[in-house]
């Protein structure tokens, strides 16, 4: 008696759990097939994505696919997080458009639901006024369709203050962060450059500014070593987090990215007499020398 008891349980049990699962959502993850180091960028969002939902799947999407229709179809699911801009705008021709959320891109609050990789003004002005009270100004020069910085009307006065000056393209973004850096910006004021920027283009930025004693700022870690003082990068898992918890609330939004980590050009702070205080210095996730 004893043992079919244990054993009905057993079932009920397996079939509770199948059932709670079951109602659950399905969210399907879209990315697209990369090699290293995206492939491992990917990951670290997937990884941080589960940790918010409990049901997920995972649509790999080659590269050049241009119709995902089929795809969703097969495994329709509750909701989509879109990875990356290509396959965002492949998925959002599909019938499941009002059902995803976009993550990896560089997107603004009028755009399409999920979590930019342009970063909160108020969120990367509390980050300098810890880590770099030296500088008094920020400038921000961005393309318009690709944002390191969103800002609101409603938005307080930040300290730093912040300004941005967007342009319709790079062409134009080049002008006015030349204009910046030759003449505009002084010692205390920094200037965030384009994170889209091409590199001889920052190389000829960067002596600028190492003459003028100009601070340079970006959203790209790949700036770092090229002459730019501070980067602020987007922290993946947690990226991954925060796309993860927009699934599992109700209306789909927008959010700029939260979790952001901060890194260093140790060898630009010291030809610029700059003092990072030691608590200060800790806080950076990469100090490059």
């Amino acid at each position: 008696m004893k043992t079919w008891t244990c054993k009905q349980l057993g079932w009920l049990l397996l079939i509770f759990s199948c059932n709670l699962y079951g109602n659950e959502p399905l969210v399907l993850i879209v990315y697209p097939q990369a090699e290293e180091p995206l492939q491992s960028i990917y990951a670290s969002i997937i990884s941080g994505i589960r940790r918010k939902v409990n049901q997920t799947g995972l649509l790999e999407v080659p590269e050049g696919s241009g119709d995902l229709q089929a795809d969703l179809d097969r495994q329709h699911p509750d909701k989509i997080i879109a990875l990356g801009k290509q396959v965002a705008e492949t998925a959002l021709k599909s019938t499941y458009r009002g059902k995803m959320l976009v993550g990896m891109v560089h997107s603004k609050p009028a755009g399409t639901a999920g979590v930019s990789l342009a970063l909160d003004s108020q969120g990367i002005a509390k980050r300098l006024s810890q880590l770099a009270p030296f500088i008094k100004r920020v400038y921000v020069v961005q393309e318009s369709n690709h944002p390191a910085i969103t800002t609101l009307r409603q938005d307080p006065v930040t300290i730093p203050p912040i300004t941005v000056r967007e342009a319709g393209d790079m062409i134009s973004a080049i002008r006015i962060l030349g204009h910046l850096v030759e003449q505009e910006a002084t010692i205390g004021d920094a200037v965030m450059v384009p994170a889209n920027l091409p590199g001889n283009i920052l190389f000829e930025i960067t002596k600028i500014a190492w003459e003028r004693h100009v601070i340079l700022l970006s959203t790209n870690l790949a700036h770092l070593e090229s002459g730019v003082l501070m980067v602020f990068y987007p922290d993946e898992i947690g990226l991954g987090e925060q796309l993860g918890t927009l699934a599992n609330s109700g209306e789909p939004v927008f959010e700029s990215l939260k979790w952001v980590h901060a890194a260093l050009n140790q060898r630009v702070a010291q030809h610029l007499n700059l003092t990072i205080e030691a608590k200060a210095l800790g806080q950076f996730s990469v100090k490059f020398k």
